[in-house]
């Protein structure tokens, strides 16, 4: 169960107002929030009331007004969302493509105080889009063209193998975790692991994804191995991807071994990648198992009817 919007705790209630207004007077927000206010977003932190207001600027926040606010359950005094939905249960525009709906995490001082603020979109999904596959599940094979148009299979005779990763041009959470991919891809190599990097966003949703700007970086020596363009979506939606990035382990027999994120945070060099690397070592070698994680990232641009 939800509760309106006017149930949220003073201050949070009080940003929404500024930010909603007809002609928004973000300086006003100053009196709701830390001077050391955190905006967390897309994988990077915003820090300080001057920088989020200037960020602030350039959100389209105002289109949002005439959706439907309410409060998760959950919260509590120092911790509270609020979700917003398009009028009448319709999606929300957006650049990435519709939203299902937007929620906006809160976190709040003793003094009620807005300390960190973290939108997260929830895009909408195509009706025909399965759970993500998980270790012991069979991987569905495909064959798709790399930016050369050349045609790779997932099933390759002889690969120990396969890390096959959804990504994408664009992506922060994506190019955070993209030197450490080709860093495992070229280190693995000689050990019969290939790497197969499939960009499945729709270009015309997100332009940074058309076929010329991947074969540019292609060109530019930015990957260790295929590029491959999932055109139509159909190897994602059958995998269950959601996110930039989103890998899989896949076997030697064709099985999943590891789905999930490359390691717990895309801007800390220092983790190289760790559970990716122990799923491969225990595929490999038979090192300790790897449980699933969640994947982290921004959400695949679907083309949707």
């Amino acid at each position: 169960m939800t509760t309106p919007l006017d149930l949220a705790p003073p201050s949070v209630r009080r940003w929404f107002e500024v930010q909603l207004a007809p002609e928004p007077e973000l300086t006003d927000l100053r009196a709701v929030a830390s001077p050391q206010v955190v905006f967390r977003f897309a994988g990077r932190e915003i820090a300080g009331i001057d920088a989020v207001i200037e960020h602030l600027k350039a959100m389209p926040v105002r289109r949002l007004a005439d959706g439907q606010w309410s409060v998760l359950p959950g919260g509590d005094d120092r911790r509270t969302t609020v979700r917003i939905t398009g009028p009448g249960g319709q999606p929300l525009p957006s650049p990435g493509g519709p939203m299902a709906a937007m929620d906006f995490t809160f976190t709040l001082d003793a003094q009620g105080l807005i300390t960190g603020l973290s939108p997260q979109p929830h895009h909408t999904e195509p009706a025909d889009l399965g759970p993500a596959l998980a270790t012991g599940q069979r991987a569905p094979d495909f064959t798709l063209l790399d930016t050369a148009g050349e045609p790779v299979s997932l099933r390759a005779g002889g690969d120990a193998v396969t890390v096959v990763v959804f990504t994408c041009n664009a992506c922060p959470w994506a190019l955070g975790w993209h030197d450490r991919l080709q860093q495992v891809a070229n280190e693995y190599s000689a050990v019969g692991v290939r790497m197969l990097q499939i960009n499945g966003n729709d270009p015309e949703i997100s332009p940074k994804d058309a076929v010329e700007h991947s074969r540019r970086r292609v060109t530019d020596g930015a990957f260790a191995g295929p590029y491959l363009l999932d055109d139509g979506q159909q190897v994602a939606r059958r995998w269950g991807a959601r996110h930039t990035p989103d890998v899989f382990v896949v076997d030697a027999d064709g099985i999943i071994a590891y789905h999930g994120a490359p390691d717990a945070d895309a801007y800390d060099e220092s983790l190289n990648a760790r559970w990716l690397r122990d799923a491969l070592d225990h595929v490999l070698t038979g090192g300790p198992a790897v449980a699933d994680t969640e994947p982290v990232g921004c959400t695949i641009k679907w083309t949707l009817e």
